[in-house]
């Protein structure tokens, strides 16, 4: 480390980083600084193509990549940005999140066993119970003319999904929940670690007593597969995959919910035209799911590199911030604005070895939620004399929507 008199006392900034690419700033702080954290982020693509955090990740320093390009690229190395690490190792437990924190080929080779549960054809098979969760939780406020889209739907609606995925009574609903809400929005750094310790304590007994008696097929599944050496799954492999769907298929789904009905409600010409043209759905969904990315993860170096003007060293963490790669004018013509007949790729779900398991069920769910909304209530908005609000970090979400609408019946 060097000492610099123009350094800013307390921020350690390593040898190898240049004073024209430090950025004495908190992302998350920098994000919520307007009213649309996407627009927010968005000005970092007036700077630098990479820039060195002061607070990146869990108030850590680290490289930010803030182009589509740069972060597609580093996507498709992970024998340089790794993600082999252990998250829950502060829990006690010494197996990690599978596979999300294995790099290949081990991460290849647990993928493999999950596959096939995940496919667009497993996924289709769950519409029926899909669509069934929907419909019962709309039909809780279809007639009054509005609700608090977050707690009422957007939670719920993944959270009994995944209940019915895994072969868990639905009851356990509102400790899912809770464990969740806490885990996202504490403050308290001990307040999280007793949520996550609550859900792994509750994983453990359920992964036990499926064992004895497995209940879907995903849990079949798990306890009948071979890795290629022919040996079982360990406890600990079969613990991190259940952990690991708990925590993607809850936060990332309700979140992207908030969003989409946000700008829903924002855009009445777009209801309009999903309503006149619903065969145009999938293509906005991902339109959307395009502009409006929720989660950004972090990987760390593992050998020594010059990435593209930049020397990043062994242990340095980097930022794929996918909110800047959604909304980069080099890719995208005006970035900001949703326009459902763009036909264009996006890594809101990265790309590579870690493209997203459950990318065909996210899809599943959102085109579900859009098609009910629309087809029951028309001019949907934010409630009058209301706002929204959200939150930033790992995972963007929207903490609060009211929402309004006229019934379309009534049209």
């Amino acid at each position: 480390m060097t000492t610099d008199p123009t350094r800013p006392v307390g921020v350690d900034v390593p040898d190898h980083v240049p004073e024209n690419l430090v950025w004495r700033h908190s992302i998350d702080e920098f994000t919520r600084e307007l009213d649309d954290p996407y627009l927010a982020g968005a000005r970092l693509h007036n700077g630098p193509d990479i820039i060195w955090a002061q607070n990146a990740v869990l108030g850590k320093p680290a490289w930010v990549l803030t182009r589509h390009a740069l972060i597609q690229e580093a996507y498709l190395a992970p024998d340089v940005f790794s993600s082999d690490r252990q998250n829950l190792a502060l829990l006690g437990v010494d197996w990690k999140l599978n596979p999300l924190e294995y790099d290949p080929p081990e991460h290849q080779a647990y993928r493999k066993i999950l596959n096939p549960f995940f496919t667009p054809r497993a996924m289709a098979e769950l519409d029926v119970s899909v669509r069934e969760v929907c419909d019962t939780l709309i039909a809780k406020f279809a007639d009054l003319g509005g609700c608090e889209f977050i707690s009422e739907f957007a939670e719920q609606f993944p959270s009994y999904i995944f209940l019915d995925f895994m072969g868990m009574p639905r009851d356990k609903l509102n400790d899912f929940l809770e464990w969740e809400r806490v885990m996202i929005q504490a403050a308290d750094p001990m307040k999280k670690f007793t949520a996550m310790k609550s859900v792994l304590t509750y994983m453990e007994t359920y992964v036990e007593e499926q064992r004895n008696n497995p209940t879907t097929d995903l849990m079949k599944g798990l306890f009948s597969a071979r890795m290629d050496n022919g040996s079982p799954l360990s406890e600990g492999e079969i613990m991190g995959m259940c952990y690991l769907l708990y925590i993607g298929g809850l936060d990332t789904v309700f979140s992207a919910l908030g969003w989409i009905l946000r700008h829903l409600a924002l855009d009445n010409p777009l209801q309009e035209r999903l309503r006149a043209n619903p065969q145009d759905i999938p293509q906005a969904v991902e339109e959307l799911m395009r502009a409006y990315p929720v989660a950004t993860t972090h990987r760390e170096v593992r050998r020594d590199i010059h990435f593209h003007g930049v020397d990043m060293r062994v242990g340095d963490w980097v930022l794929f911030p996918t909110f800047l790669a959604a909304r980069d004018p080099r890719v995208y013509d005006n970035p900001h604005v949703v326009d459902i007949d763009r036909r264009a790729r996006h890594i809101t779900f990265a790309t590579g070895p870690h493209l997203c398991l459950g990318v065909h069920l996210a899809r599943r769910e959102l085109k579900t939620v859009v098609e009910a909304f629309l087809s029951r209530f028309k001019n949907i908005r934010i409630a009058s004399g209301e706002h929204y609000s959200f939150h930033t970090g790992g995972v963007f979400g929207v903490d609060r929507l009211p929402l309004e609408w006229d019934a379309v019946r009534d049209s």
